[in-house]
């Protein structure tokens, strides 16, 4: 790495052999209007570009077995449904970490910098793939959080944090059998609620009242007897399954 300016607006947070996570957004808010201003955590390929990643599969390492990442098939990426945009975020953040512009935070930090905040477990990968400790320190002095895995299956330390990301109606009542708070992808235009769900506020059918930062309904089961609603939303993808993908172009 070459070393550059620090950036004060983002921390590294985890390093190993094969990921980093780095939590953004300390100083400057997101921009992002339907998340509003929550600190972002990047979880990202540490040696590989976000873009070069996914098209080789290495995306693995972060994303587990999403069935949103696609596939390579005869050396092309197709059936990529993820909405994040590789060309923005993710690869900023790797390319400044790759520039040695960001510290390595230590958890006696946190409070300073993630108390009174809401942060957003996962812009970019899956919380299973963030430390524990990490994780329930960050729930313990932030404000509130959202954060969602598909890796619920073998990840059950994760329900008082994040959301079962479900994929259908079958797969967010297995996952809520057993002590799961679900998000649900529903196809466009698919308006069936199950009757122990909500459309996701901030959502455009959900009428946008409000942002993820404001909400907090997607911060896992804390409770013995949990009784909130879970979340369903409409699928926000651009792109279509069957071709290759436009890595930089995808809309967030």
């Amino acid at each position: 790495m070459t070393q550059q300016t620090q950036n004060t607006n983002g921390v590294i947070l985890h390093e190993d052999a094969e990921r980093v996570i780095i939590a953004t957004g300390l100083k400057t808010s997101s921009q992002n209007t339907k998340t509003g201003g929550m600190i972002q955590l990047y979880i990202l390929v540490r040696d590989v570009s976000p873009v070069e990643a996914v098209k080789s599969g290495a995306d693995v390492a972060i994303c587990g077995d999403c069935p949103h990442r696609g596939a390579i098939v005869d050396g092309k990426l197709v059936g990529r449904r993820c909405y994040v945009n590789l060309g923005q975020g993710p690869r900023s953040v790797w390319k400044a970490y790759q520039n040695g512009r960001y510290r390595h935070a230590l958890l006696t930090e946190y409070p300073a910098l993630f108390g009174g905040r809401a942060v957003r477990l996962g812009a970019y990968g899956d919380p299973a793939f963030v430390p524990q400790n990490i994780i329930a320190e960050i729930a313990r002095v932030s404000s509130h959080w959202t954060g969602y895995t598909h890796q619920w299956k073998s990840n059950a330390w994760l329900k008082p944090y994040v959301m079962a990301s479900c994929d259908s109606t079958e797969e967010a009542v297995s996952a809520a059998s057993t002590g799961w708070r679900t998000f649900r992808v529903s196809r466009k235009g698919d308006a069936t609620r199950l009757a122990s769900e909500i459309s996701c506020p901030a959502s455009k059918e959900g009428g946008k009242r409000t942002t993820c930062e404001h909400c907090g309904l997607c911060d896992g089961s804390r409770e013995i007897r949990e009784t909130r609603k879970n979340v369903v939303i409409q699928d926000h993808s651009i792109i279509a399954t069957s071709r290759p993908m436009g890595l930089i172009q995808i809309a967030a």
